[in-house]
Parts: C-alpha cells; sequence; structure tokens
C-alpha cells in the first residue's frame, strides 16, 4: 500500500474516531495540510516544498490534488477497519493536522487554507489552475 492511501486512510479513521468525519473535502483540505504546512517554525506558514510529495493546484473549492482525490474516491469501506502503520516522523504531524484542523468541516478549511495561502475566495478564480510552486514564493 501507498504512502498516500496509508495516510488517507488513518486520517479518515481518526476522523470518524474522534466524531468529526465531515468527507472528502474536509480531507483533501487536512491531506493538503499535512503536504504543505510548515510546522517546525514559531508561526506556520505554507511551503512550497511537499511533505508526501502530492501535487495540489487551487480548484473549485481551494487547494486540490488530482493524486488524492482518485485515492481517496478507491477507498474501500473495510480497509478502513484496519489500522494503519505511519513512520513516525509522519504520523507525529498527521496528528498534529488532525488535532488542530480536523474539528473544522470542508467550507471552513477551504477559507482556512485559502487565507494561509493570501488569497480570498473572492480572487480564487484569477489563481485557478495554477500549482503551489507557481503560487508560493518561499
Amino acid at each position: 500500500m501507498n504512502l498516500n492511501k496509508k495516510v488517507l486512510l488513518y486520517v479518515i479513521r481518526r476522523l470518524k474516531e474522534k466524531g468529526t468525519f465531515f468527507g472528502k473535502l474536509q480531507v483533501m483540505k487536512l491531506m493538503f495540510l499535512i503536504d504543505h504546512l510548515d510546522v517546525k517554525g514559531k508561526k506556520e506558514k505554507i511551503s512550497k516544498e511537499s511533505f508526501l510529495g502530492n501535487e495540489y493546484i487551487i480548484y473549485h473549492f481551494g487547494p486540490f490534488s488530482f493524486k488524492v482525490s482518485e485515492e481517496y474516491d478507491m477507498i474501500k469501506d473495510e480497509e478502513l477497519k484496519n489500522e494503519v502503520k505511519l513512520d513516525e516522523k509522519i504520523r507525529e504531524k498527521v496528528d498534529l493536522i488532525i488535532d488542530k484542523f480536523g474539528k473544522f468541516d470542508g467550507w471552513t478549511l477551504q477559507e482556512k487554507c485559502m487565507e494561509m495561502l493570501g488569497i480570498s475566495l473572492q480572487e480564487k478564480g484569477r489563481f485557478m489552475g495554477l500549482k503551489m510552486k507557481e503560487i508560493l514564493k518561499n
């Protein structure tokens, strides 16, 4: 099983355990934050580098990865019953993101992600289809 799918399964299981699973839009934004939120410094910021290697573009509802979307759509209910083991470094970051942002629904996370990118929802259309490395300067 590839790393992306493992992280997706882990995220969905954790959200369901917490009773805060709201669906694909939420999971997509959490995956974006896992991939691009730099949590090492004092001030969290969106990094151009992708932690899991997924490529995101600005799409209709904010940051979107076709790869993450396809893998999410292929998850079977029975796969969510099995425990997923993640490397400690990855699990720590995923848990941090879930603990901080997992209570929000997808629409709220869309707003938060766009705000972190410095793009208002009204001007999102100007950035439609652009990759993170084209948007971010860091």
